[in-house]
């Protein structure tokens, strides 16, 4: 029995094919004959130009705040002042053509008359606001200038004040302060353009104790800033209640004396201020 021959061109072919795989497989593999990766080099960074004058950032801060700790650590707590302001009430002396405006729990205020030092012409009162001399007024005559010696008694201060002219309700004061040991001391002078229709001028005094109230000048500042002068033909319209006066009585003791006994110092102030009855004693021997 005979078979059929093969076609020897198919044989060919499937060869041919063969062949042409196994070198697209070959060249596929040349890319990367010894097995190593290949890796790409990076282009060298660029650096952005900055402008001149422009201060270069600091790498180690944010667009946030860092805040710094303090050098112990511990804050310090808050202290709030609170400053009480008193409601006022209105006082006025008809006989000396004045009024004032003082806090409402200021009670029992009095004026009294001073008794004459020798050679002294004119009269002379002293009015109380506070207790043991610390803030008083003094109403005087004004005879031969006097009121220039109050100047020269506060000029003599240790430490020497600070001296300023304050306008007060159209009326002009040098006013005279100094502090020392936690306490302030104040004398305000009325110039004589502010005389009175019953030629009194009036002189303010007070010594105020800052250790104990920071605000206590402040407190007296604004007492005296109320201070008026009256024209007699108005004294219907003064405002307030009355001060009491205190009449002299040489059997009871109620006229004070300008001087302490052998002094020239005055009754119940301290020679460190400017005493009212001392300046006004001085002025006695003009």
């Amino acid at each position: 029995m005979s078979f059929p021959r093969k076609n020897g061109s198919m044989k060919n072919t499937g060869i041919f094919l063969f062949l042409l795989v196994a070198a697209s497989l070959v060249a596929a593999g040349c890319t990367n004959l010894s097995g190593a990766a290949v890796t790409a080099t990076p282009a060298p960074a660029v650096a952005t130009p900055v402008p001149a004058g422009t201060p270069a950032p600091d790498p180690t801060v944010s667009g946030t705040t860092i805040p710094v700790p303090s050098a112990t650590g511990t804050p310090e707590p808050a202290v709030t002042l609170v400053h009480f302001v008193s409601l006022t009430k209105g006082i006025k002396d008809s006989q000396r053509l004045f009024s004032l405006q003082i806090p409402v729990e200021w009670r029992d205020i009095e004026t009294y008359r001073i008794e004459n030092p020798e050679n002294y012409e004119g009269f002379m009162y002293e009015t109380d606001l506070r207790p043991n001399a610390t803030f008083s007024l003094l109403t005087f005559s004004n005879y031969r200038s006097r009121e220039q010696n109050f100047r020269d008694d506060c000029k003599g201060w240790v430490p020497a004040p600070n001296a300023t002219v304050v306008d007060i309700n159209g009326l002009t004061f040098d006013r005279y302060e100094s502090a020392s040991g936690g306490v302030t001391n104040v004398t305000y002078v009325m110039r004589q353009s502010g005389m009175n229709d019953y030629g009194f001028l009036s002189v303010f005094s007070f010594s105020a104790d800052t250790s104990g109230n920071r605000f206590m000048v402040e407190d007296y500042d604004r007492v005296v800033q109320s201070f008026r002068y009256y024209p007699k033909e108005k004294v219907s319209t003064m405002p307030g209640e009355e001060i009491s006066f205190v009449y002299p009585d040489d059997t009871s003791g109620n006229m004070r004396s300008a001087f302490n006994s052998g002094s020239s110092s005055p009754k119940g102030v301290s020679t460190s201020k400017c005493a009212l009855q001392r300046a006004a004693a001085a002025a006695a021997g003009n």
